[in-house]
């Protein structure tokens, strides 16, 4: 599947610990934008629910607790849409937006938004898994 011509328009937004706007995102901000922008799906902020972006526990806390509310997709399954969750630290800390064809949209600290092979050298073995919000397809 092509990645999609909307993904161009969240290419180089800032990072921002707690962004939740264009103005500046971070990992769950930047989920939370394109699912309500491209899909009209509301997504809880959790802005207010861990320190900063660099407190892993209470990110990964945040990430599983929200996993059970989504559909686990099997790996080759994934479509524009879904999200991806990322190993950081040996724990699920991550998260993208899969855009297709093994590419996805995310952000990290200290650098803006960008679209990244998850089966390239740096992600592949990191993926922890992909999972889709019930009231998007």
């Amino acid at each position: 599947m092509p990645i999609p011509l909307w993904a161009g328009r969240y290419i180089g937004l800032p990072f921002r610990d707690h962004g939740r706007d264009r103005s500046g995102l971070d990992c769950w901000g930047l989920v939370r934008l394109v699912l309500s922008e491209q899909f009209g799906c509301m997504l809880p902020s959790f802005a207010q629910e861990y320190p900063h972006s660099r407190a892993t526990e209470k990110i990964s806390d945040v990430i599983l607790r929200e996993i059970p509310l989504w559909d686990a997709v099997q790996a080759g399954a994934e479509r524009a849409g879904d999200v991806i969750v990322l190993r950081l630290c040996g724990k699920p800390l991550h998260v993208g937006t899969v855009l297709g064809d093994a590419h996805m949209l995310h952000i990290e600290s200290g650098i803006n938004s960008a679209i990244e092979r998850y089966d390239g050298t740096r992600w592949k073995d990191r993926v922890f898994g992909f999972y889709r919000y019930r009231k998007v397809f």
